[in-house]
């Protein structure tokens, strides 16, 4: 029997309710947790059970072969942050408090850069980098990568090693964030990167220029069960800033 309209609709829902509980908690969510926290889908645990296999079909959920429960794939990823998502905005306090930070403590190049990697990694909680260059110089700075570390994906501390050994080589990083210029915030997903070590990671990249061959890019560094639609728009404001206080002040 050919899908429907609805069909199609309720495989968004429950692929959407999969990814947030997902998101929010770390562990594969089974038929039964989804029913339970999205009541108003309205469908039994069977019901949901035939979704997720559809879901996994077409490579958007896949299971750990130690849980009866799915994952987001790559893939599924891609989907939610391209189709299902909705970003959120930043309130009033937060972008006070950012452009408060850039107010009182930026007096100097440096110190913009600094502050920046700073505000990234201390708001998101993952590994920040940014990388700054004009025709006489290029700056990097780094920061968060402790917090790489307090993500449950990365209590293998092989995974972690990777990861941690990539911030480390930050030419290889240039490399990496010079691959597809934009000056939109682009996401990167595990294998998306093309760099093995981060197939665990996503990568998000913001990048800022202005008017005098001033350029560079902003890059957060987490798992893929990262809060999209809350650190998007955190990277395209602080995108905005960073371009308007170079062009303002240095």
């Amino acid at each position: 029997m050919p899908r429907t309209a609805d069909h199609d609709i309720r495989r968004k829902e429950i692929l959407l309710a999969a990814i947030e509980l997902y998101l929010n908690s770390a562990q594969p969510i089974s038929s039964d947790i989804l029913r339970k926290a999205r009541r108003r889908i309205g469908l039994s645990s069977a019901s949901v059970r035939n979704v997720f296999s559809e879901l996994e079909d077409v490579g958007y959920l896949t299971h750990p072969h130690t849980s009866a429960g799915r994952i987001p794939t790559d893939e599924g990823y891609r989907f939610y942050i391209n189709v299902l998502m909705k970003k959120k905005k930043l309130n009033k306090e937060e972008i006070n408090f950012i452009d408060k930070i850039y107010e009182l403590k930026v007096k100097e190049l440096d110190d913009l850069f600094f502050e920046t990697s700073k505000i990234m990694s201390d708001f998101t909680h993952y590994a920040s980098f940014v990388y700054f260059f004009d025709d006489e110089a290029q700056r990097v700075y780094s920061q968060g990568g402790r917090y790489i570390l307090e993500h449950p994906e990365f209590s293998d501390v092989r995974k972690a090693h990777k990861v941690l050994e990539v911030l480390e080589c930050k030419e290889e990083l240039m490399d990496l964030l010079d691959q597809n210029f934009s000056d939109k915030t682009r996401v990167y997903i595990g294998k998306e990167s093309k760099c093995p070590q981060m197939e665990n990671c996503s990568i998000i990249v913001s990048a800022y220029e202005d008017d005098n061959n001033r350029r560079g890019r902003l890059a957060l560094i987490g798992p893929k069960r990262m809060a999209y639609d809350e650190v998007i728009p955190l990277m395209d404001y602080i995108s905005e800033v960073v371009t308007r206080t170079i062009e303002m002040r240095f």
